[in-house]
């Protein structure tokens, strides 16, 4: 008895797909007809009912219904398949380059089509619906952004960042950076998204106009007068305190060079991260200014007999008289790295003052007062 029902569903379903059904879609002038056994259609397809040569029927149906004059009819098509990861290709890339309100269900939706078909289409249309759909779409791949990026329509781009699902390369927010600076609405777009490149961030602080500073600050709990004055020694400030505290050593690199290519790294910035705890940075620009790679530069601060780290520190270049001080914070902070202390917490600041102070004992450490001032800078920002 529990098997009767499906076998009518079976029996349905190879009624559906005979001869005289496909005779009646070519010559029945209703679109209502057509639409009601296209229903059935998708129904059964969408099922997995068909099989073999009820299958071929089925799609070659979609094919004749792809191309339907009635408007009405591909809407419905591309309603029911664009979900379907089994249409076959030629039907969905059809689908996908006609009128908007067949094409964009199924441009946001289907599964079908590769990152090339989506390159193509949008190398290909000036249509911004479609483009708008493709941005849109749950996931973009990096190939398809940039693809879109190039299109240089605010629209799309703004969407674009707006999708979380959607991956853009270090590159490609780069150039939309240069590209429309002029648009507000896209930067801000830019700014909300979940994890920027550090190097971006930089950039960005160094542009940011009032609606960005404003939000800037708010990402990151800042002061909107601070991230503005990017052309005073602030920017270091506010540069520092946004950076992740998790940063990569490629991040580090990546960020030093910029800085760097800029004038915007110097010795002042590079000790104040260190009082920070933002060993990563640190470690990242005395290697740039050592000519070593980073995993070198690691090495030698990590020595435990400390030669490593005067080595490194003498061949930076940084100022001899400030040498002893930063090793004593340095020690500090790399202790601290076992504990539960957050760099840049207030908690932080203060336990890493008390253990400079008794590493340092009743030496007299030239520059250490100084550094000591830098830390407890840190405690006046929280």
């Amino acid at each position: 008895m529990t098997n009767a029902p499906r076998s009518t569903d079976m029996k349905t379903a190879s009624m559906i797909l005979t001869a005289q059904d496909v005779e009646r879609l070519l010559k029945d002038d209703s679109a209502d007809s057509r639409v009601n056994v296209l229903e059935k259609v998708t129904k059964h397809y969408d099922a997995n009912v068909f099989a073999g040569r009820e299958r071929e029927v089925a799609e070659q149906i979609f094919r004749l219904l792809m191309k339907d004059a009635v408007i009405r009819v591909r809407e419905t098509l591309a309603e029911r398949i664009r979900e379907n990861p089994d249409i076959p290709r030629d039907i969905i890339l059809h689908m996908a380059n006609d009128v908007d309100s067949v094409a964009l269900p199924v441009l946001e939706s289907t599964t079908v089509l590769s990152d090339a078909d989506f390159v193509n289409i949008i190398e290909a249309s000036n249509d911004l619906g479609k483009l708008m759909a493709i941005s849109k779409r749950p996931t973009v791949s990096e190939r398809v952004s940039d693809a879109l990026a190039e299109t240089n329509y605010p629209q799309v781009v703004t969407s674009l960042l707006e999708n979380d699902g959607a991956q853009i390369s270090e590159r490609t927010l780069d150039n939309i950076v240069s590209e429309f600076r002029g648009h507000p609405g896209v930067i801000e777009s830019m700014v909300e998204r979940r994890s920027l490149p550090i190097t971006l961030v930089e950039r960005l602080v160094t542009e940011a106009s009032d609606a960005i500073a404003e939000q800037l600050s708010a990402k990151y709990n800042l002061n909107k007068e601070d991230v503005r004055k990017e052309a005073s020694s602030s920017h270091d400030d506010v540069m520092l305190r946004m950076m992740k505290y998790d940063i990569t050593d490629e991040e580090a690199v990546a960020l030093v060079r910029q800085m760097a290519a800029q004038d915007r790294l110097n010795a002042s910035l590079v000790m104040t991260a260190l009082c920070r705890g933002q060993l990563t940075f640190f470690t990242a620009a005395l290697a740039h200014y050592a000519h070593i790679p980073i995993a070198n530069a690691h090495k030698l601060i990590a020595d435990k007999g400390e030669h490593g780290f005067r080595g490194l520190y003498a061949k930076s270049g940084l100022p001899d008289s400030m040498a002893e001080a930063i090793r004593v914070i340095l020690h500090e902070v790399k202790n601290m790295q076992a504990t539960d202390a957050v760099p840049g917490s207030l908690f932080y600041a203060n336990h890493l003052v008390e253990r400079v102070l008794a590493a340092a004992g009743h030496r007299d450490v030239e520059y250490l007062p100084y550094f000591i001032a830098l830390i407890r800078q840190n405690i006046a920002r929280h």
